[in-house]
């Protein structure tokens, strides 16, 4: 027998964790809060809320429903969380409690619920923020400007995570304040590439000339996701709300793409060829495996180079294909004729 096929039953039988790609959705599950005190009658109240930003942030929902299957969680949201911590606030009073939140637990209410689900791999976003206040300049990660700490809230709030690029020699040799604001930042998708990013939000903004005791702001939101130009624009609002503002305008268009919905219980067969290491195999295994709306996996047939198993999905086959294929996870394979479906193994969600 093969020596490639003779490591992939060894990892079968023994059921290693050779490989975990998705050891970040970990922090998906924990919601923070501030209370007054570390009383258990304080911990149970502010977990209905903590249960409703953590499914915010699972499903992508600005605005969750309330249907039955809810209001009975809220009813008992300790059932919920495996635990809790707490540490001094050390920007008021108080404390700040962290609710460990399960993620099956949490997964099985999405599903009785009907709630969607947004995959845990999502993207990248690096924010450029030209602002027009006191001085003109793009916001850089260490600014202790108030849009810094907004945006960062809010893209946590909302399940994604947000980076500000550095501005550096280098990120100011690639883009400028004036370039950024007319629009013809031409090398911004250069720079943004430093940042690991899927996407980059690009922000125009000026602080009004008759702000009173808290500055309002103006400007504009705008991004390029899948060939679609999205724009925000925006008036007379406080820093916190135009921060939500463009964070909200990138997870709205992403979840709107990505969700997926339960369904009734599916079984899919696929066929994968290209893997050639025990590696690529325990890659491919746990990535279905950790996929929320997968039930099962059930490898059928293992041979060089080719492996052919089954899932058990409540989603569609259709949405299944078009995140994986997206997230170049796997290559649609235009030769194969069946049965079930065909593809190469990709290098994505590494």
């Amino acid at each position: 027998m093969h020596h490639l096929v003779k490591c992939l039953l060894c990892v079968m039988i023994l059921n290693l964790p050779v490989f975990c790609w998705g050891e970040a959705d970990g922090e998906l599950y924990l919601v923070e809060r501030q209370v007054d005190s570390q009383s258990s009658v304080e911990r149970d109240s502010v977990a209905k809320d903590a249960l409703i930003g953590l499914l915010t942030k699972v499903t992508g929902l600005r605005n969750v429903p309330r249907s039955l299957k809810i209001k009975e969680a809220l009813n008992g949201p300790a059932a919920f969380y495996s635990g809790f911590s707490y540490k001094p606030n050390d920007e008021g009073d108080g404390f700040l409690i962290t609710y460990d939140f399960d993620k099956y637990l949490i997964l099985d209410l999405i599903g009785e619920a009907k709630l969607p689900y947004w995959w845990s791999v999502r993207p990248r976003v690096v924010i450029w923020l030209a602002l027009d206040h006191s001085s003109q300049e793009i916001l850089s990660s260490s600014d202790s400007h108030g849009f810094v700490r907004h945006l960062r809230e809010r893209a946590m709030a909302r399940g994604i995570e947000v980076e500000l690029p550095i501005m550096d020699v280098k990120d100011r040799s690639l883009v400028s304040y004036k370039e950024l604001m007319s629009g013809i930042a031409h090398q911004i998708d250069q720079a943004s590439t430093r940042y690991a990013a899927d996407i980059y939000l690009v922000g125009k903004v000026k602080e009004m000339e008759f702000s009173m005791d808290e500055p309002f702001f103006e400007g504009r939101w705008e991004f390029w996701f899948d060939d679609e130009f999205l724009t925000a624009d925006f008036k007379s609002l406080t820093v916190q709300e135009a921060a939500e503002l463009g964070i909200d305008l990138v997870v709205d268009a992403v979840v709107a793409n990505d969700a997926v919905f339960a369904l009734e219980q599916q079984e899919y067969q696929w066929v994968v060829t290209g893997i050639d290491s025990v590696h690529e195999y325990v890659r491919l295994k746990n990535i279905f495996e950790d996929l929320e709306f997968i039930d099962t996996f059930f490898l059928e047939k293992l041979s060089v180079d080719r492996v052919v198993f089954s899932i058990s999905t409540r989603a569609s086959e259709k949405k299944i294909v078009e995140l994986l294929v997206k997230r170049k996870v796997l290559v649609e394979n235009p030769f194969y004729r069946g049965p079930g479906l065909g593809f190469k193994i990709g290098e994505g969600v590494n």
